[in-house]
């Protein structure tokens, strides 16, 4: 369930970005470059009993509020709505979640969803060892406009054998090649039934220090929306300095 923070926010017409939690945090990891370089405020949260309950400090520079599972963030000018997930789904939970997600997409009318995932990129097939490590997956999708960005910047489709931009028929989602990609596959298994247009760009990596993967994730998605001048650089936020120094965490965490 929404629970908007802002009344006078409004989703319709926007472009809703969001990461699924998956291998080495990289989807997470690059919504935090794009909200705290964007300067996105907080419009609402979506209460669910499908992740595991937390609060934190906000992790933003220019945020002051206490983080919970779910956040919704919203651009100034209303083009861009960006979700933040903080916890994994509970187990067993992926499928109720992913209904959860669907339910708001829905409700909130939104001009395109991208998807951001990441998969474990020693389960590769050998077609996908080469070439670019950030694939695309078009799903009802057919804006040739987009299709045309997807090859001009080289965006590899994550099966072989379809062209980037190119949707999959309803039994044709390449899923089997999703491997620790948390709740993409049953989400995109939903927008394929329910009509629901969405590009989901998926980073292969491997678990360590994914914040180069992080920086890639967020230049890939960059390029396809035009999100930020190419000039400028991303501004990793304060919660950053802790990512690889466990030991040298605030007490507030905890």
């Amino acid at each position: 369930m929404f629970i908007p923070s802002d009344t006078a926010a409004s989703t319709e017409g926007s472009t809703l970005i969001l990461p699924s939690v998956s291998i080495g945090n990289v989807p997470q990891l690059a919504v935090d470059l794009l909200i705290n370089t964007l300067r996105a405020t907080r419009i609402g949260i979506i209460h669910t009993p499908s992740l595991m309950p937390i609060s934190a400090p906000s992790g933003f520079d220019h945020l002051d509020h206490r983080s919970v599972p779910l956040e919704v963030y919203q651009t100034a000018d209303r083009k861009w709505t960006i979700i933040q997930q903080r916890s994994p789904p509970l187990a067993r939970h992926h499928r109720q979640f992913a209904q959860e997600i669907m339910q708001f997409i829905q409700a909130s009318e939104f001009d395109k969803v991208v998807l951001l995932t990441s998969s474990d990129a020693a389960l590769r097939v050998d077609e996908m060892i080469d070439g670019p490590q950030i694939r695309a997956l078009t799903v009802n999708w057919e804006d040739q406009a987009l299709a045309s960005r997807l090859l001009s910047l080289a965006l590899s489709p994550l099966c072989a054998g379809r062209a980037a931009g190119i949707s999959p028929g309803l039994d044709q989602l390449p899923l089997k090649h999703l491997h620790a990609s948390g709740v993409a596959k049953p989400l995109l298994k939903l927008c394929q039934e329910s009509k629901v247009p969405v590009v989901a760009l998926v980073a292969l990596v491997f678990e360590g220090d994914n914040v180069p993967d992080a920086i890639n994730m967020a230049n890939a998605t960059n390029a396809l929306l035009e999100l930020v001048p190419f000039t400028e650089q991303w501004v990793p936020p304060r919660s950053w300095q802790w990512l690889m120094a466990p030991t040298s965490a605030p007490t507030e965490l905890f």
